[in-house]
């Protein structure tokens, strides 16, 4: 968002035909499944031992406490419940439960009792998938836990995840969604799922002493920029995952004396989906620098890559040049060469938000990017 726009709010739409934002996910007002003590991630972590851990680091354990999305959040009261759906689905995390009833500006608006402020804490934790109408669901049919478990394989496809991360809404000329992550892996024809990715496959019990089962980590950390300051084991879990993007080096002759051309070649090497993808503030900033053997700087050159909008006072998308799943684009990079060995340096760094704009929401030291991968060669000109 740039500085003094109206509010680009987060809407999730349903990937099928409902829209998750209309109304409280369950459990809302539901029976807590019978074995458990509660359904908070910190009552599934007395057993989940190691899951609850992965999942502490994950975006997911930060939806309602990111100072990002707090600062939009507190933007604009009246519309500010959609969303809550998606960064607190379980309906007792929300003091007051909103229902559409026609106006986006005006919902069904009910004091929830049995609100929970703890729980709201936990943004997106384990009931949000693993619980309905009092029943805990699971990927397994043959479980032995203590409180009883029912099959449900749709743990194991893109429409859980995509019922929250494809949106595309229109709701006032300013309020607007924009998340088609859903639609990009789609355009691909891929049978993967985001679990693929973003849930590496794990052997291991799902409890202390336990059966020890082909599982996924429940990880979640989206385009790797953490949320807050990593502790050491935190950082151990960014390092099971690869940066979606990629660089090469075209095979180009370097004639001393001359000037010559070199081809980096950026590369959607992982990713399923547009790379970046998800929130439009997202965005690659790719610095490639050249240096002569004395170091002298012989180019340095940025390309951005992701989305831009306006959005005010009607939002739009005025540009996009995001890599497609499997794109190689060849930037140019153009410099006299000089006597001796020439090194050739690839930094791309995955920014969350702009510093304007993070310093538009008063956002001080929150994490505003990482680098998301640094390359170096070492080239001979030919004489």
């Amino acid at each position: 968002m740039t500085p003094g726009a109206l509010l680009y709010w987060v809407v999730f739409a349903w990937a099928g035909e409902n829209q998750r934002w209309l109304v409280p996910d369950p459990p809302a007002h539901s029976a807590t499944p019978s074995g458990l003590v509660g359904m908070s991630a910190a009552d599934c972590g007395q057993c989940h031992v190691e899951i609850a851990k992965e999942w502490a680091v994950s975006t997911h354990a930060h939806a309602w406490t990111d100072r990002q999305f707090q600062a939009e959040y507190a933007k604009d009261p009246d519309v500010g419940w959609l969303c809550l759906n998606c960064h607190t689905p379980a309906g007792d995390q929300q003091a007051v439960l909103s229902t559409y009833a026609g106006d986006v500006r005006n919902p069904d608006r009910k004091t929830n009792a049995r609100y929970s402020q703890a729980w709201q804490q936990e943004g997106v934790s384990c009931a949000a998938c693993h619980v309905r109408e009092g029943r805990v669901l699971g990927p397994y049919g043959d479980s032995n836990a203590p409180h009883p478990v029912e099959q449900s394989l749709s743990l194991l496809t893109s429409e859980v995840c995509l019922s929250c991360h494809q949106a595309s809404v229109r709701l006032e000329d300013a309020l607007v969604c924009a998340f088609n992550t859903g639609v990009e892996a789609a355009k691909t024809g891929t049978e993967a799922t985001c679990q693929s990715c973003h849930m590496p496959a794990v052997e291991r019990p799902l409890v202390p002493g336990g059966v020890v089962r082909s599982g996924r980590r429940h990880l979640w950390l989206g385009g790797g920029v953490p949320k807050a300051a990593l502790t050491e084991e935190e950082k151990a879990y960014y390092d099971l995952f690869p940066a979606g993007l990629d660089v090469e080096l075209e095979s180009t002759s370097l004639p001393e004396g001359e000037r010559a051309e070199l081809g980096v070649v950026l590369i959607n090497a992982r990713a399923g989906h547009m790379l970046p993808t998800g929130d439009p503030e997202r965005f690659y900033r790719v610095v490639i620098r050249v240096t002569a053997e004395d170091g002298t700087l012989l180019v340095l050159q940025e390309e951005r890559i992701g989305q831009e909008w306006v959005w005010s006072p009607r939002a739009q998308k005025i540009s996009d040049n995001r890599l497609a799943p499997s794109e190689r684009r060849v930037v140019g990079v153009s410099f006299q060469v000089p006597q001796g060995a020439v090194n050739v340096e690839v930094v791309a760094e995955h920014w969350r938000i702009s510093n304007a704009n993070a310093d538009y929401h008063n956002l001080g030291s929150y994490p505003r990017k990482t680098v998301a991968l640094r390359r170096n060669w070492t080239l001979k000109p030919s004489r």
